[in-house]
């Protein structure tokens, strides 16, 4: 597909290469954070700048996205990522701590921009027969690079590179992502029926999504899950530190090894999107992230936790392709930007309440307890999917254009 088809060529390389930049700031920042502090609260702090401006704004910019032309929004979120971290490098001797929270405050808030208007643009740029394929290979580039530049980050650190070097080089990433952006035609604009205010576009994405019993059923679920699960990361940080007595780089190889499964998981979607009930999909990952999380209580070497986080990355690359796709089937054109900002809001700020909460009970009850208690959730969470989210029928199958519009 990246050979036959030029537009989605150039999708695809506009945003992997922007994963990869956005993957090597992460971890750059949060080394340099390690190194400045010495407590396991900075690591929370660091959370929570990354994911406070995306629950605050990640809506009002899906409104302004409305209207606009998509290759233009990315563009311009490029533009101004590049112009922060390249400040960060020229001024990273003299400023203090504080300025790194808001250097990833920042970059996460233009980064809202990007993610929705490029899983809009998708859709419109691909046929529907080539969605299932199309978001595989995208899922696949995204966790290739985010291997990628969670080992060149790590490989570099470990060799002397400082933080605000391999920003530098972050900044060039987004240069070559912006030139990709640039060059892909058609231009799409994305379509409003009438001119609206932003207050109103926020209401209408909202009850779009509530309105659908498939959709509201499954965002309750993602944003439920992503409370409890995606402060996973935190877990890891307080296990390696205060369990196993390992540095915070050795986070990027348990990343990796998930991220491996992901490419899996998403190159088994198209193979089974149009031959499996697509509920199927997408519950597995809660007994999957279960069983991973719980195995900290009793593992004591960092590489036995490998294989374990491969197989729930198997499963996440499964529910991200077949959330994503779903949505895209189902989903009127004129409200993508809406209801994808919405999801890009949920699948990261649902976190900031779940990684406060995971922060206070490391701190209270230590990492042992904390682990049994989210596995405890996590294994709820998915009897719960099970019995209470509905049929979404087979890919390409009539449920997908009769969406049920029965309130939640």
């Amino acid at each position: 597909m990246l050979l036959r088809h030029k537009a989605f060529r150039q999708l695809f390389a506009g945003r992997v290469l922007s994963v990869f930049a956005d993957s090597i700031l992460f971890f750059s920042l949060l080394k340099w954070i390690e190194i400045k502090s010495s407590g396991t609260e900075s690591f929370t702090f660091f959370y929570v700048a990354y994911y406070l401006p995306i629950v605050l704004l990640a809506l009002p910019a899906g409104a302004w996205i409305s209207g606009k032309t998509l290759q233009h929004v990315m563009v311009w979120s490029n533009v101004v990522r590049m112009s922060g971290m390249i400040l960060f490098f020229l001024l990273s001797n003299m400023i203090p701590m504080p300025w790194v929270y808001a250097l990833l405050i920042a970059e996460s808030i233009v980064g809202l921009f990007f993610m929705p208007a490029s899983q809009s643009l998708l859709p419109q740029i691909v046929s529907e027969k080539e969605r299932p394929s199309a978001n595989s290979w995208l899922q696949m580039g995204y966790t290739v690079v985010k291997i990628t530049g969670q080992i060149f980050t790590a490989f570099m650190l470990k060799n002397g590179s400082s933080p605000a070097s391999l920003l530098l080089f972050s900044a060039f990433l987004l240069l070559c992502s912006l030139m990709c952006i640039m060059r892909m035609k058609p231009k799409v604009k994305q379509e409003m029926p009438e001119r609206r205010g932003q207050w109103t576009l926020m209401k209408e994405g909202v009850l779009y999504i509530a309105r659908h019993r498939q959709l509201g059923t499954l965002f309750v679920f993602l944003t439920i899950a992503m409370f409890i699960a995606s402060s996973v990361d935190l877990i890891l940080l307080s296990f390696l530190r205060d369990v196993l007595g390992s540095g915070v780089e050795n986070l990027s190889f348990i990343g990796t090894a998930s991220l491996s499964g992901m490419i899996v998981g998403a190159a088994l979607v198209p193979k089974w999107y149009k031959k499996i009930e697509r509920k199927w999909l997408i519950v597995p990952p809660f007994f999957t992230l279960c069983i991973s999380i719980g195995s900290l209580y009793a593992i004591q070497n960092w590489l036995v936790i490998l294989p374990l986080f491969f197989v729930q990355g198997i499963a996440l690359g499964c529910f991200n392709i077949t959330f994503v796709t779903y949505v895209q089937d189902i989903v009127e054109k004129d409200n993508y930007t809406r209801v994808f900002s919405m999801y890009h809001m949920i699948s990261t700020s649902a976190a900031l309440p779940g990684i406060l909460l995971t922060g206070v009970l490391l701190s209270i009850w230590g990492v042992t307890t904390t682990v049994l208690v989210i596995s405890g959730m996590l294994l709820i969470l998915g009897i719960a999917g099970i019995l209470a989210i509905p049929s979404l029928g087979k890919g390409n199958s009539a449920e997908q254009t009769n969406i049920e519009t029965e309130a939640v």
